[in-house]
């Protein structure tokens, strides 16, 4: 695993992306004309209330919502974990969202296709051969594609970027910037291309600006939180290892109590273990909630249960206020 450091810094990691796209108008609109079937003329960053951010979030949500000047809407992210089911899942999911907030906003369904762009770093996709690929809604017996179609979806594997072949990628400006995700900081040298020194000269401030400090922050407190989720795990199958071994003994002793014995080693083990990770996840929301409201007294926080603390965490990941943390532990104002 890369060191904190290391993954906050990074060139193709999603907190870069995330900043460039904030902080580049030309870059945005080149990753927007590539999927767009229509000419770009500029572009806006969308920030959509269900996404919960705000520039001074002290956790946020790495993909980039975008609207071009027709109204299009466009869901930009940077993937540098394996892509699974349940990680297509969310892309559809975010996609969803941007259909709905057009919906919410026109009061009907005549709205445009989404179509989210995802810049993949990990191993090739099992059964996706190939760099590019654009999912649609299709007839699987016919190929035949639906028409605006509500989204569309198209995934880069950059471990695949070499079918493309060096040519076409010094020649194509999208797919040179793409390419520059794919070697970190080793690059090409392109004195001639404006936009590729742009992203260099963004990529040096950002690594010496507030967001890559609050991002070491970010990376820090994630890793706090999983590491304590498997300490607390591994502390509650050692205490359930001792109660089997000293019930074993109590087992072998009397016989007759063997049901008994056995209830008890199955309780024992899960209450170590539950114990254990409430134990943790408590900590770590106290951490989380004290830099989000430092004046605020935590007593209230101390003795809840793990579903209670869940909908916190979440609460809390997404920004949430404190009167829907106080609702969530049945206090009421």
């Amino acid at each position: 695993m890369d060191s904190i450091e290391t993954s906050a810094a990074k060139f193709s990691s999603d907190y870069f992306f995330h900043y460039l796209l904030h902080h580049c108008d030309e870059v945005r609109n080149l990753f927007v004309s590539h999927l767009s079937d229509h000419p770009i003329l500029n572009t806006e960053l969308t920030v959509a209330d269900f996404y919960q951010r705000k520039e001074n979030a002290k956790k946020r949500i790495l993909d980039v919502a975008v609207v071009d000047d027709q109204g299009y809407y466009y869901d930009l992210e940077m993937q540098n974990g394996d892509i699974n089911r349940s990680e297509m899942i969310r892309f559809f999911n975010y996609a969803s969202l941007l259909l709905d907030s057009q919906i919410n906003k026109g009061k009907d369904y005549n709205v445009k296709t989404v179509i989210t762009l995802i810049i993949y770093t990990g191993k090739p996709i099992r059964d996706l051969e190939h760099f590019e690929h654009r999912f649609e809604l299709i007839d699987s017996d016919y190929l035949i594609k639906l028409k605006d179609g509500p989204i569309e979806i198209e995934i880069l594997q950059i471990e695949r970027m070499e079918e493309l072949g060096m040519e076409v990628v010094n020649n194509d400006q999208f797919y040179r910037i793409v390419h520059m995700f794919s070697k970190n900081e080793d690059f090409i040298d392109h004195h001639d291309d404006e936009l590729y020194t742009l992203v260099l000269d963004h990529y040096n401030k950002y690594l010496n600006s507030d967001e890559y400090i609050a991002n070491l922050q970010i990376e820090r407190d994630r890793r706090a939180y999983h590491t304590g989720m498997i300490q607390s795990r591994k502390e509650g199958v050692e205490e359930g290892k001792i109660l089997e071994k000293q019930e074993g003994i109590e087992e072998g002793k009397i016989i007759g109590k063997q049901v008994g014995i056995e209830e008890g080693k199955i309780i024992g083990k899960q209450e170590g273990i539950e114990e254990g990770m409430l134990k943790a996840k408590r900590d770590y929301i106290l951490m989380l909630f004290r830099k989000e409201f430092p004046y605020e007294d935590t007593r209230f926080l101390e003795n809840l249960s793990i579903e209670q603390y869940d909908a916190i965490m979440k609460l809390l990941s997404e920004n949430g206020n404190l009167e829907q943390i106080y609702e969530v532990c049945h206090i009421f104002l």
